[in-house]
């Protein structure tokens, strides 16, 4: 797929796991969403979820302080964003992490991870960990 100025679209950024590095892997996911003609009000609800998302990533799974942080976009043939959140910190499925009480016992009391906002703007969420690269993977699709 072509940017609407007829650019190709990039698609992949990596950053440190770093809050610092929240907004502009927001500000990428929202570009490549604006690009692929989704409107104003997903793109904001969006951002709001993936910010969430990055936020759990940084507090639960990269805590020491050198991993990263990679998203990935691919526009399907479907009018729908493919989005590949992938971080190298220690396995953490964050979608069923609140599901379970025993998460305060490794988490801290009142650390749960929240994925309200996401689940929201976003209901196709899948989660896997890559074993061999060390590495997990939130997938969503974002569809038009």
């Amino acid at each position: 797929m072509q940017r609407r100025d007829g650019r190709e679209v990039l698609d992949e950024i990596t950053l440190p796991a770093r809050t610092e590095s929240i907004p502009a892997l927001v500000e990428f996911l929202s570009n490549e969403a604006w690009e692929g003609g989704f409107t104003d009000q997903k793109i904001h609800d969006v951002g709001l979820g993936v910010t969430e998302v990055l936020e759990n990533i940084i507090r639960f799974a990269c805590t020491e302080g050198t991993e990263q942080i990679t998203i990935k976009c691919k526009f399907h043939d479907a009018p729908a964003l493919i989005v590949d959140v992938i971080d190298s910190g220690k396995q953490f499925n964050m979608l069923v992490a609140d599901a379970f009480p025993e998460t305060q016992d490794f988490n801290g009391e009142g650390k749960v991870p929240s994925l309200k906002k996401l689940k929201k703007a976003i209901k196709n969420i899948e989660y896997r960990r890559d074993g061999e690269l060390g590495k997990n993977i939130l997938t969503f699709i974002i569809p038009r």
